[in-house]
């Protein structure tokens, strides 16, 4: 048995903060819910699990509603089951009551708004567990029964809210030894925004980042189970059009921008990066650092997809790199490394050392001149 377990699609997001691109950002959740469907189908899946927050809340607009129905039905024939997250529960006046939705979606999807046992063909069932209100401190999953002794199903759970591993206290809180209390073969769960496995009971993420902090979003899974009681294969697969990406820089020299170059290279292409940059009071922005930090942000500017730094970078008052002094047999290193970053020969005890990765080189000036600072500090 093998199925396509996503979750957190929260279709309808405001995204303020990304401002002007919010619309834009939007619209590429679209595309990364397409992937999802190309995906199942090409991996010829038996049917999808949507664990929760389908929507973003009960008062999306109309035509949000409509185009997830477009690409919800395009996974049609393998049926596809719909979880009621906190986002969007199965209460009065939700989403799931609209027109655009009742009347449209396919009879592949079946809206999971009731606890109830849902035969999946002759080998599995489904345990799901459909929440009905925004918060609560109740174990949704705790109507799940335990085996019965002549059970020889695959039983899969699906649920939406925070297992008590957790790093914040979770709404809607779901006992860790659920699928050994229960014998699950299989808990598929949504409300956590990265990728998350504890043993069988595993968070897919959300398949397009919503914020900054999010740890491994922007995937799908491919879960297979052989039989009840085997353990599951899981693989995981990028369905992400966005990379997000904050930088918190305290920088003190030019090695320090060097080092910030060589990560916006690994966001490359840029059109598809989402940036924010934060740079600490505590840095040294001498006209050299400052110059260089105008020179990547203007650029950045018109290429990436979303670029959060609010500030021109400008110098500082602080004493220049170059004054800098360090004591004793320290200055000779400092200089021959300097020597070394400007492609020349050292003539002082570095000499040895002509040739060794810049990276290195700069990241020893680097902590050098921090060292120097906080001893004259």
């Amino acid at each position: 048995m093998k199925f396509l377990h996503t979750a957190d699609w929260q279709m309808g997001m405001k995204a303020v903060h990304t401002g002007s691109s919010a619309r834009s950002l939007r619209d590429i959740r679209f595309k990364s819910a397409s992937a999802s469907v190309d995906i199942a189908k090409a991996r010829n899946v038996d049917f999808v699990l949507l664990a929760g927050d389908t929507f973003e809340h009960h008062d999306v607009d109309e035509v949000i509603v409509k185009r997830t129905v477009e690409v919800i039905n395009q996974f049609a024939p393998i049926p596809v089951f719909v979880l009621p997250g906190n986002h969007d529960p199965a209460s009065s006046g939700s989403v799931w009551k609209r027109q655009s939705w009742s009347s449209v979606i396919g009879d592949h999807v079946k809206l999971c708004d009731t606890p109830e046992p849902i035969p999946i063909g002759s080998h599995t069932i489904l345990y799901p567990c459909p929440l009905k209100q925004k918060q609560s401190g109740l174990d949704p999953t705790n109507w799940i029964p335990s085996r019965a002794e002549d059970d020889n199903l695959i039983r899969v759970g699906l649920a939406h809210g925070g297992l008590d591993i957790l790093p914040s206290p979770p709404n809607f809180p779901i006992s860790p030894k659920r699928t050994e209390l229960a014998d699950l073969d299989y808990l598929a769960l949504g409300d956590w925004h990265g990728l998350l496995e504890h043993g069988r009971s595993v968070y897919s993420g959300t398949m397009e980042p919503t914020s900054f902090g999010e740890r491994d979003p922007g995937h799908v899974l491919i879960v297979e189970i052989p039989a009840a009681g085997e353990t599951p294969s899981i693989e995981s697969v990028r369905v992400a059009q966005l990379r997000w990406k904050q930088f918190d820089l305290d920088l003190q020299d030019d090695s320090d921008v060097y080092q910030f170059e060589l990560e916006l290279e690994k966001l490359q292409p840029l059109t598809s990066a989402v940036i924010r940059v934060n740079i600490s009071a505590s840095s040294s922005l001498t006209e050299a650092v400052a110059s260089k930090l105008r020179g990547i942000r203007t650029p950045l500017i018109e290429e990436a997809f979303f670029l959060d730094w609010a500030q021109e970078p400008e110098a500082t008052d602080l004493e220049d790199d170059e004054k800098l002094t360090f004591p004793g047999f320290f200055q000779s290193i400092h200089d021959d490394l300097t020597s070394m970053v400007n492609d020349e020969i050292p003539q002082g005890p570095g000499r040895e050392f002509a040739g060794a990765d810049p990276e290195i080189i700069r990241t020893t000036i680097s902590l050098l001149r921090k060292l120097s600072r906080e001893v004259e500090a």
